[in-house]
């Protein structure tokens, strides 16, 4: 996970101090009008008062408590596209966070924001966009950290064939061709239709083809996944020049377009990248050994952080999920900031991927 959005105010702005509330909740479906547990929000909010008080007092709480109270309003839940919600409080102003990943519930209280559970929640979630194309529509949907949702075109886009290409339905009529001499002719049905739907799409699709590569993937550089059949995914291919189109995979269109639909249609592909994430952090670690980059030892790990040295690092995954307290997790969070103050990453592994440490860095490139 890099540093992203309002996030980086967090950990870098001067004008954000502490103390942080940093508070989890998982979300749930099975609710209409509202997608947590006010059971459980309340406990939360009950803890998060005793751990204040009992660190910087009394004081300030009715002030960050109605702050916590207030984020509420400005929350908009859809389980389908968020599983878990993190808020943090500053003593100046509220953040909240939708993960796509359920995390535990819990709630921190210290002189810095308590962000390991965030960088669980977007663990390896990949960033890439889908265009949804048949031979008459274009639409384009972004995945951003595992999260669904519409993109808005530009009113230039092709989003409809028949407005783009300016025509009128084909004549259906059939031409026959004579052909042929002597004892006997030959005739040869030319489907009349069938060739300038054939023209049609082609040069419709590379009209799509075009707007993507110009107005969205030169700008962004994330994948495009066709969610298409597979006739016309195979076409679309073969025409196309766009190298950040995906060759690999082509998404099923749902029946019904919605959040719901649209998770279930993108789970493998997610996954495809997430195990491709993965696969590279494994990589990068194995390349820091052989370049005499990567780097052991907590307190090692935390002075190159805060010295601005490391390039990424890397929890195991059991630090960054326990919902007690240690001293090695508080030790962790503030490497994690520092790392991502610095431009920085933070990935979570397996603890066999780094020989059971609990922390590794790995240094910056010369």
């Amino acid at each position: 996970m890099s540093l992203k959005h309002d996030l980086k105010n967090i950990v870098i702005n001067e004008e954000v101090s502490g103390p942080f509330i940093s508070l989890f909740l998982p979300l749930y479906p099975s609710k209409d009008n509202f997608k947590f547990d006010d059971t459980e929000f309340n406990s939360l909010l009950s803890k998060a008062k005793k751990q204040f008080i009992a660190k910087y007092g009394e004081k300030n709480w009715s002030k960050y408590e109605k702050k916590i109270k207030a984020t509420q309003n400005d929350i908009i839940f859809d389980y389908a596209q968020s599983k878990s919600l993190a808020i943090i409080i500053s003593n100046e102003t509220a953040y909240h966070y939708y993960l796509p990943r359920k995390v535990d519930l819990q709630v921190r209280v210290a002189d810095k924001p308590y962000i390991l559970p965030i960088i669980r929640g977007y663990e390896y979630m990949p960033s890439y966009n889908i265009a949804k194309i048949t031979r008459s529509s274009f639409e384009m949907f972004t995945v951003k950290n595992g999260l669904v949702s519409q993109m808005n075109l530009s009113d230039d886009a092709p989003v409809s064939a028949e407005q783009a290409l300016n025509i009128d339905t084909p004549d259906q009529k059939i031409r026959m061709e004579q052909r042929g001499g002597g004892s006997y002719d030959q005739f040869r049905g030319t489907d009349v239709k069938a060739e300038a739907e054939q023209a049609n799409m082609d040069q419709y699709f590379r009209m799509v083809d075009e707007y993507i590569t110009k107005h969205i993937s030169l700008k962004d550089h994330l994948k495009v996944v066709l969610m298409a059949t597979e006739d016309d995914a195979g076409e679309f291919k073969k025409l196309s020049h766009n190298h950040f189109l995906d060759k690999e995979d082509t998404l099923t269109i749902p029946a019904v377009i919605n959040h719901e639909t649209l998770e279930k249609a993108t789970a493998k592909i997610t996954k495809r990248f997430i195990d491709e994430s993965r696969e590279k952090i494994e990589d990068a670690i194995d390349l820091a050994h052989s370049k005499k980059r990567y780097l052991e030892g907590m307190k090692d790990v935390q002075a190159a952080a805060k010295e601005g040295r490391l390039d990424t690092t890397v929890i195991a995954h059991e630090l960054a999920v326990n919902e007690t307290e240690t001293d090695e997790q508080v030790q962790a969070n503030v490497i994690a900031i520092d790392t991502l103050v610095y431009g920085g990453q933070v990935d979570l592994v397996d603890p066999a991927v780094i020989n059971d440490q609990s922390i590794v860095g790995i240094l910056r490139g010369i």
